[in-house]
């Protein structure tokens, strides 16, 4: 008997089912490969560096208004490396002004040019204090990063008798001013305190209710 159309469809057949096997191994090695990567969680993206600085500042400022020839205005700056002090007031208190400065500055590192009194003090070629007297108008500086805290307080008590002096104000009424207000803060917190104390308790009174 003749075989061989039987073994060349064996053949056929065998040939066909490997293809067929080979096709599904590759179809299931891709959705292998896509499904790992579809479940697998995408790499959040690197958050860019920052720097902070640290700092903190205060300021004050007064303004006058009793007249035109007494309008004055102060303004006090303090921040972890420096105090600025400027003030701008009538001509007729420059005198007084220039008296207070001579008191606390002297005449160390002062040069006079016309009506421009300028007291100033560089270390190693930076700035580290200058005060610039001029008619009607007065500005100071402080690196406070350099300097010394006693000169830096000198300084500071400086700026707050330049301030009472060309705003006009009385240190003893200032100061009473400030106590009346940190009082009225004090009594408005102590009712706030209350009221949130008593919105508490009917808080817990309903909750047992309910």
């Amino acid at each position: 008997m003749n075989f061989s159309k039987s073994k060349d469809r064996q053949n056929s057949i065998r040939i066909i089912d490997v293809k067929k096997g080979l096709s599904l191994a590759i179809l299931f090695a891709f959705l292998s490969v896509f499904t790992t990567n579809a479940q697998s969680t995408p790499e959040p993206p690197e958050t860019p560096k920052t720097t902070t600085t640290k700092g903190t500042s205060y300021s004050i400022s007064i303004d006058n208004d009793d007249d035109v020839a007494s309008n004055s205005s102060v303004s006090i700056s303090i921040s972890d490396d420096s105090y600025k002090f400027r003030a701008s007031y009538h001509k007729s208190k420059n005198d007084g002004v220039k008296s207070i400065l001579l008191k606390t500055l002297g005449k160390s590192n002062l040069n006079i040019n016309g009506n421009t009194y300028l007291w100033s003090d560089n270390q190693n070629g930076d700035e580290v204090f200058e005060c610039k007297l001029t008619k009607g108008h007065l500005r100071m500086y402080l690196d406070t990063e350099v300097a010394s805290k006693g000169f830096l307080d000198k300084i500071n008590t400086l700026g707050n008798d330049l301030k009472y002096y060309i705003s006009g104000t009385d240190r003893k009424k200032e100061e009473a001013k400030k106590a009346e207000r940190a009082q009225r803060d004090l009594e408005r917190a102590q009712r706030d305190l209350e009221r949130a104390k008593r919105d508490l308790e009917r808080a817990k009174r309903n909750a047992k209710d309910n």
